[in-house]
């Protein structure tokens, strides 16, 4: 708005006020009024022809105006196509691609990578001696009937080597004897990456941040990438490891911070599912369900 609009609205207010006394003026005067009214009277019709001649100075208001400018978009963080390395150049706008030759290529297939946290277990100072508790065992074996029953061609089972996520495996293979289940030592538990805001009964050194993380990375970059280019159908993998690995993946799959692994919880025998596009889009299905789980089944610690 600018100065002159801006001073012909103060006028108008005024001269709209000016008239007002004036008209009451004029109500209340009569043969008999003493002098005070009538030098009140002088007074509003003086202050009435002041604001009419700041009008006449100002101009004519010829035009109506209205704010028609549009707030600004907030500014975003572009997607990395190239996330994986196995990216194209493209027209991602429409989720095509130009081969070139005027053909369009469309997504043609996905991959589906569904994690299974391991079930409740026993805590204690090594690995070999923490077991699944009689909870857990029930989690994970009701986890395994749920997968059995979303009845999807499954490939493999990629499972951590560490003592609950075997025993885990171990509850979902009663319920998908025909899936292959392989071991990875890239999927146990760590620190994968400092976190923000930070804790104060969970401190990693830097040490466990350097080995866990660029362990937990390598995770990452082997299992989580877009199909290959002579996978014409959806794929299924089942990988059972832990809250800290499937957190930091999903984060850095979405391409979000991946300090923020820590300001969500997946309960036990939960499932989270990533859906990776042959064009390098991406998608968080679900995450930490375990509503396949009566209540009283339902644990995080």
């Amino acid at each position: 708005m600018n100065v002159r609009r801006s001073l012909r609205i103060l006028a108008g207010g005024l001269l709209a006020s000016a008239a007002f006394l004036e008209s009451h003026s004029n109500l209340i005067s009569s043969p008999f009024s003493n002098s005070i009214n009538q030098s009140n009277h002088r007074q509003y019709h003086s202050f009435s022809q002041w604001v009419k001649s700041l009008l006449r100075q100002l101009g004519p208001q010829t035009h109506v105006f209205a704010d028609t400018s549009t707030p600004s978009m907030p500014k975003t963080t572009p997607w990395d196509w190239n996330w994986d390395g196995r990216g194209e150049p493209t027209s991602h706008t429409s989720g095509a691609s130009d081969l070139g030759d005027g053909h369009i290529r469309r997504p043609t297939c996905s991959r589906h990578l569904i994690f299974i946290r391991h079930g409740q277990y026993h805590y204690a100072d090594s690995d070999v001696d923490c077991h699944l508790t009689p909870l857990g065992h029930q989690q994970l074996s009701l986890t395994g009937i749920r997968l059995k029953e979303l009845n999807f061609p499954y490939s493999i089972i990629h499972y951590s080597t560490m003592t609950r996520a075997v025993e885990s495996t171990e509850e979902v293979l009663k319920h998908l004897p025909d899936v292959k289940a392989v071991p990875s030592d890239l999927l146990c538990e760590g620190a994968p990456y400092p976190l923000e805001p930070p804790l104060p009964f969970y401190c990693p050194t830097e040490k466990d941040f350097k080995e866990d993380g660029e362990r937990i990375e390598s995770a990452f970059k082997s299992f989580v990438h877009r199909p290959d280019k002579s996978q014409t159908r959806d794929s299924y993998e089942i990988f059972i490891c832990h809250a800290n690995v499937i957190r930091y993946i999903v984060c850095r799959s979405l391409q979000l911070p991946p300090e923020a692994w820590i300001r969500f919880t997946l309960d036990h025998g939960s499932i989270t599912w990533l859906v990776i596009r042959s064009d390098g889009r991406v998608a968080l299905r679900c995450l930490g369900n375990s509503g396949h789980m009566p209540l009283d089944k339902i644990s995080v610690q």
